[in-house]
């Protein structure tokens, strides 16, 4: 594979930095209205960034040719996933882990929007062009498949520090972690532990299927299922 001269611009370093100011703005800045729109947005711009910087598309998942493969992989996992989700939920040792106030708020409305607008398109399908297609790609032109896994899923990790922190008065398991500032940095730590995890995960699905479209379609059974069982646990304790 050709390898951009290292000699020029670390792209790579440039949208790392660029995702996680990013990150800050989504989370900080745009209302919760614009979240799906401007998270597809920065989601194509990055894609589009990626192919001005001569990233090839398969290295960003984004052959055509692979494009059936990654469904079909994708939806091979997502059940076993969801699956896992689900037993958490039903298992009283980790069901309190599902107890978050978001599980109780709106109505069928609320429910079908996150269900099918916002968890698999503003965030499964947008995130995943970023870390997946964009960014892992562009790593990918002047580092290893591990080191470019690494990097991704560790950004990937930090880009959950933010909404760790805004949801974690949420969720009343959260105490047991502590207090204070033990409550809130074991909290973010695990958060970031456990998304760069799934990071590589996510990296592992894309190089097995050469598709972006595997790691979108786990991402969003993943967020999909978590959610709906956040529903249900809350709907159990009225």
């Amino acid at each position: 594979m050709k390898r951009t001269d290292r000699r020029r611009l670390p792209t790579g370093l440039v949208a790392s930095a660029a995702t996680l100011g990013w990150n800050a703005v989504i989370n900080r800045v745009i209302p919760a209205p614009a979240y799906v729109p401007a998270n597809l947005t920065a989601a194509g711009l990055s894609l589009t960034t990626a192919r001005r910087w001569q990233v090839p598309a398969a290295d960003m998942g984004l052959s055509r040719d692979r494009l059936a493969g990654g469904v079909q992989l994708g939806l091979a996992a997502a059940a076993p996933v969801a699956a896992v989700v689900l037993l958490g939920a039903a298992v009283p040792a980790t069901r309190r882990w599902f107890l978050d106030e978001r599980g109780t708020t709106g109505g069928a409305g609320y429910v079908l929007y996150h269900s099918l607008v916002r968890i698999p398109l503003g965030t499964a399908v947008a995130e995943e062009a970023i870390f997946r297609g964009s960014l892992l790609g562009l790593l990918l032109q002047r580092h290893s498949r591990m080191r470019a896994t690494a990097v991704s899923s560790l950004l990937f990790g930090c880009w959950h520090v933010l909404p760790t922190l805004d949801t974690l008065a949420l969720n009343p398991a959260g105490v047991a972690v502590g207090d204070g500032l033990l409550r809130t940095g074991g909290a973010v730590l695990g958060a970031v532990l456990v998304t760069t995890v799934a990071g590589v995960g996510f990296s592992w699905l894309r190089f097995r299927s050469g598709s972006v479209v595997a790691p979108m379609v786990v991402h969003a059974a993943l967020n999909g299922s978590a959610f709906v069982a956040a529903r249900l646990v809350c709907s159990g304790r009225r």
